[in-house]
């Protein structure tokens, strides 16, 4: 495993965990379903209130990345990277 945002190929042990659902500093819980790896820059990209990038789970689980509108070119919502099919 390693980073889930699209195009991300750093691995598991340069990420930390992140709070895919609700940010642990808006009171989001530390559940393991409701989190997901990306790396330090990629965290610090998600701000849904200030025109950043937003995350999601999907119902496979899968780690879904949302790009602000203005960088919106319709790209692959999940990294597929770290598990190819």
């Amino acid at each position: 495993g390693g980073c889930t945002k699209p195009g991300c190929t750093v691995g598991a042990y340069g990420c930390q965990v992140h709070h895919v659902v609700t940010d642990w500093a808006d009171g989001g819980n530390t559940n393991v379903n409701e989190l997901g790896l990306a790396c330090g820059p990629d965290t610090r990209s998600v701000n849904p209130t200030d025109d950043g990038w937003t995350t999601a789970m999907n119902e496979r689980c899968e780690v879904e990345w949302t790009p602000p509108p203005q960088l919106d070119t319709g790209q692959a919502r999940i990294n597929t990277y770290h598990r190819p099919e």
